[in-house]
């Protein structure tokens, strides 16, 4: 036998056909010439008493394996003498004895002693052994290659060969070569990237020996092996090659090409790696939750079996005498199956806080690798004082790669029965989502008294080509109690249904589509005068700029609309117009328009009670003047303009007859967001005539350190009133009421926004709207104000001033608190709904609880004082709990 002679500087690279089974002429193979010089050292060269694996020093040492094909395991026992493992043991399991990593049996046996744990997760490193074996329990053989501080390539003979009897080979014959060449360590590799499936496999070790005789190859310090994307980690290796076994002991890891990590103090793994078995195992998945156990097999590489095991999400305390984990689920077995990626438990305890709350002979769940799979989801508790109490437990179904189905069932102790199916399809051209939802209500809650009730929320987009997409929102309810009997909750006061087809030209927009509503409040509840558009055409072009800057543009709108009971008309619109933008040299800015706009009705009943058809059309011409004289001044840390404001505009009067029906200009109001247009009106209905001009002004400033702010001001005056626009909208005088707004935020902790109407005559508030902004996420308070007259004295809404207040405080890292209150204010001033929330949220739990009072009324929902909690076990379940 060959043993190589230590070099001072270079480090050793042993290539072992023993251990890894490596074809004779493989084994024969010479090293790729890196243009050093090959150095071969007879053994009888060496003085007798050199040991190599005393030489001083630390060292890495790689064992490249050179082929994957593996002599055949003896079904005999390892031979007298072979080295002990950790537990003082034999160091291998014969292939097939019972437990052992290559036996028939595939779990490992319980031990009969207590579960794991509490604290058995607390750790993500392995544990600290005090049995790792050291260099002196392996017994010295004078056939022991040993390998220190060198680097080189040492090859030796085949198992085929030395099971044979054959002789060693001849040293001078190159069995034992010695080259220079430095090959790339396992850590180094790595950072390349795991070795695929079917490589050979890549080892480092501070140390290796091969005993001849007992066939054994003992790798110690800093142990890494990488094959097929799978690397372990630990001090001690040793590979029987008979029995085709490895063992790990000391700091044991491995760590799986999908992200997952598997820690022990002791493992057993067959040749391949694929089959294991450890003591005081954990496993951490690839969303950081956690599995311990006293016990574990994994089979075939993707079936991993605990015995008396513990699941949790929540990460472990620093210290591992802590608290137990805020919860976790203890299992007499726990198997992690990553073919189905499903975790199943026996006989399973839920335990929260040290203390089991709650039992179940079977459970499962997926693994965090699961995006979409077919199966049970989590549960989710509903109570109120109508519905009563139940459990929705949702299923979900996969139909294809493209869609899938939930279906979720309730049934109450108060006789509701509900089902609920949400359909979902995705693919590159768009995706739809479409929820439905029945129920039988044995007392009904209803203004018509139906004993069932249903809703629908459907919507979609779809990409025909690059150009047109078509889509539609589809939103229904049997009444409007429902929703919210149900847990179907929204802030918008109405339902809308809209299919629509929509066309994205280069300089040019169509869009076909239709609307309906169902109200939700009793001021908007749909009745048979509630209007039907169906359709509403859409088009509008811009040309292609001429040399001046000028361009021509050119609008059409198209509009059918249709009540049970009430007025139908039928309209076209369209507006043909030119514009210039100018910028003058003194710094001026102009926007020169001309119009010219033509409509035609068709209506009828537009006189309640006459059902009678009219037609009629209007032209109207109009040329409008935008002017703008920005002056601005630069400063070392700030920049300041000032612009004044100018647009006139002037059209023939008249164009708004009686006989036009007015659909959609009935909620125009003057603000800071339309002072300055042409036609600040709303809608095709009703047109702004005469001549006009507005006029005022915007102050913008930045600096540096103090933020920025804007502050803009306008006023309108008409030659002429008009009975266009219904009092109270700012317009119905020669001169409109002043509109402005200031937005100030010196820093991203403080934020002001503030828009108002004022009358022109008293300066007196007619609309004030207030939201303001401040402090840090940790504690911060956030207010909105509102007073505002009635805009029309027909419409529902009356005047309002009220008071919303929310105050945030992040007390710690995990504990929240928030303080909410709205107050109506003035004439019958009265809170009308004030709570406080606490929330608890980590990485793997959170709950809320909200106490408070409401005095808001609908019908069978009372005002009063309410309490509701909600508690969510992140990969579990959530339980939201109302109490009234």
């Amino acid at each position: 036998m060959a043993v190589s002679r230590r070099l001072p500087s270079l480090m050793l690279a042993v290539a072992s056909a023993v251990a890894f089974g490596i074809p004779a002429a493989a084994a024969e193979t010479p090293v790729a010439d890196t243009g050093a010089t090959d150095v071969v050292v007879p053994a009888a060269d060496l003085p007798p008493d050199q040991d190599m694996a005393g030489l001083p020093g630390e060292s890495t040492v790689a064992m490249a394996a050179m082929g994957d094909d593996r002599a055949e395991s003896s079904p005999d026992a390892a031979p007298a003498g072979a080295p002990a493992g950790p537990t003082g043991e034999a160091e291998a399991t014969p292939s097939g004895a019972s437990g052992g990593p290559t036996g028939k049996d595939d779990t490992a046996e319980p031990d009969d002693g207590a579960p794991v744990s509490d604290n058995a997760l607390a750790s993500d490193s392995p544990p600290k052994s005090d049995k790792t074996p050291t260099s002196d329990k392996t017994p010295a053989s004078d056939k022991t290659a040993t390998s220190d501080r060198a680097d080189g390539i040492l090859s030796a003979p085949s198992p085929a060969a030395e099971d044979a009897g054959a002789p060693p080979a001849d040293p001078s014959a190159g069995a034992g070569t010695l080259s220079e060449s430095r090959p790339a360590t396992g850590r180094q590799r790595r950072r390349s990237g795991p070795r695929p499936e079917g490589q050979p496999a890549l080892v480092t070790a501070d140390e290796i020996n091969h005993d001849r005789d007992l066939n054994v190859v003992t790798a110690r310090g800093h142990v890494e092996i990488d094959q097929g994307g799978r690397v372990v980690l630990a001090d001690t290796l040793s590979y029987n090659l008979k029995q085709d076994v490895i063992i790990a002991a000391g700091n044991v890891s491995i760590t799986e090409a999908t992200g997952e990590v598997t820690f022990a103090d002791y493992i057993e793994l067959t040749g391949d790696m694929k089959t294991t078995v450890a003591r005081d195992i954990r496993e951490l998945l690839i969303d950081d939750s956690r599995i311990a156990a006293r016990n574990g097999t994994r089979v075939a590489g993707d079936r991993s079996v605990f015995e008396k095991g513990v699941y949790t999400a929540c990460k472990p305390c620093a210290d591992e005498k802590g608290p137990p984990p805020l919860w976790q689920v203890k299992a007499d077995r726990i198997v992690h199956n990553e073919v189905t990626r499903q975790i199943e438990y026996t006989n399973a305890w839920l335990d929260v806080g040290g203390i089991p709350i709650a039992y179940t002979p079977y459970m499962s769940h997926a693994d965090p690798s699961v995006k979409r799979e077919s199966g049970l989801l989590p549960f989710s508790v509903i109570n109120n004082r109508i519905v009563g109490s139940g459990v929705r437990t949702p299923y979900f179904a996969v139909v294809d790669p493209y869609q899938d189905l939930t279906f979720t069932p309730l049934i109450t102790n108060n006789d509701y029965e509900q089902l609920a199916v949400m359909h979902r399809w995705r693919n590159i051209w768009g995706g739809m989502k479409t929820t439905f939802s029945v129920a039988d209500m044995p007392q009904s809650q209803t203004e018509v008294k139906a004993t069932t009730g249903w809703h629908l929320d459907a919507y979609a987009r779809f990409d025909i080509d690059d150009t047109w997409r078509a889509g539609y929102q589809i939103q229904r309810v049997s009444d409007r109690y429902y929703m919210p009997m149900f847990g179907y909750h929204t802030t918008d006061p109405y339902l809308t249904t809209r299919p629509y087809l929509e066309g994205f030209g280069e300089r040019n927009y169509t869009a076909i589509e239709g609307y309906s509503f169902e109200g939700l409040s009793q001021t908007t509840t749909r009745t048979s005068a509630t209007p039907v558009a169906l359709p509403l055409i859409t088009y509008s072009y811009m040309g292609t700029p001429a040399d001046n800057g000028g361009y021509w543009t050119f609008d059409t709108h198209g509009a059918v609309i249709s009540r049970e009971q009430g007025t139908d008309s039928r309209r076209v619109n369209t507006m043909t117009a030119w514009h210039l933008p100018y910028t003058a040299p003194a710094g001026e800015v102009y926007r020169f328009s001309a119009a010219v706009r033509a409509d035609a009705y068709n209506s009828n009943d537009v006189v309640p009670g006459q059902d009678k058809m009219v037609n009629i059309g209007r032209g109207i011409p109009n040329a409008s003047v935008d002017w703008r004289y920005p002056f601005t001044r630069l400063g070392d840390h700030s920049s300041q303009t000032i612009s004044p404001i100018v647009v006139a505009s002037a059209s023939p009067y008249g164009g708004n007859s009686a006989k036009i029906p007015n659909e959609d200009s009935l909620d125009f109001e003057l603000d800071d967001t339309n002072i300055f247009k042409a036609d600040p009106g709303t809608g095709y209905d009703r047109v702004l005539t005469g001549p006009r001009v507005a006029y005022g002004g915007e102050y913008t400033v930045t600096n540096r350190g103090l933020g920025a702010a804007d502050v803009l001001l306008g006023q309108m005056y008409q030659a002429h009133t008009q009975a266009v626009f219904p009092r109270g909208t700012g317009l119905d005088h020669h001169v409109s009421d002043i509109v402005g707004r200031a937005n100030i935020a010196p820093s991203s902790n403080l934020t002001v926004q503030y828009s108002f109407r004022m009358n022109e005559d008293n300066l007196t508030l007619r609309r004030s709207e207030l939201s303001t902004f401040v402090g840090p996420r940790a504690l911060n308070l956030q207010t909105s104000y509102v007073s505002y007259g009635q805009l029309n004295p027909d419409s529902p809404y009356k005047s309002r001033e009220q008071l919303n207040a929310t105050l945030t405080a992040q007390a710690t890292r995990y504990w929240s608190t928030q303080f909410y209150t709205q107050q109506k204010l003035g004439a019958g001033a009265r809170p009308l709904q004030t709570g406080l929330r606490l929330t608890y949220e980590d990485e793997c739990f959170l709950v809320t609880a909200d106490a408070g009072d409401t005095q808001t009324k609908i019908k069978t929902f009372t005002a009063g004082h309410y309490f509701m909690f909600r508690i969510y076990f992140k990969t579990l379940a959530q339980f939201p709990v109302d109490v009234f």
